[in-house]
């Protein structure tokens, strides 16, 4: 196992540029892999402890999360791996793991990032006055 999460993200970086990983998520029906968060963070305010990784599955695909995360585990050669269904996450969540400076590590055709990015996005900010609305409620 690799030490830390750089070292891991760049194991899987390498086998993005070999094609091994997209063999992996065509295994798992993945249609979309993003690395995100704080491995990703060129000033960071402290070191990186896990790897986060979204993913999206193809539409109407049974998919097994455990055998995902245990696949990307291996094949990072790290365990402190977070890995995130994009269609279950909540819309901040979704639109953070989707953000400028998420890097795409498997994109099943071109354009599925781009479309995943606009629509979480676009929701993010629709949504935005009832998450506030929420906060006030919760205050009294």
């Amino acid at each position: 196992m690799t030490s830390t999460p750089y070292d891991a993200l760049r194991r899987l970086r390498e086998l993005a540029a070999r094609g091994q990983l997209s063999t992996l998520c065509e295994r798992h029906d993945i249609t979309l892999l993003v690395v995100h968060g704080s491995a990703l963070d060129a000033e960071p305010l402290r070191p990186a402890r896990d790897l986060d990784i979204a993913f999206q599955a193809r539409h109407g695909a049974a998919y097994d999360v455990v055998a995902l995360t245990n696949d990307l585990i291996e094949a990072a050669a790290f365990e402190a791996v977070d890995v995130m269904d994009l269609r279950r996450a909540n819309s901040v969540a979704r639109a953070r793991a989707l953000a400028p400076g998420s890097l795409v590590l498997h994109e099943a055709e071109s354009g599925v990032f781009a479309r995943a990015q606009m629509a979480a996005l676009t929701t993010a900010m629709e949504t935005r006055h009832l998450r506030r609305l929420d906060l006030e409620l919760l205050a009294g």
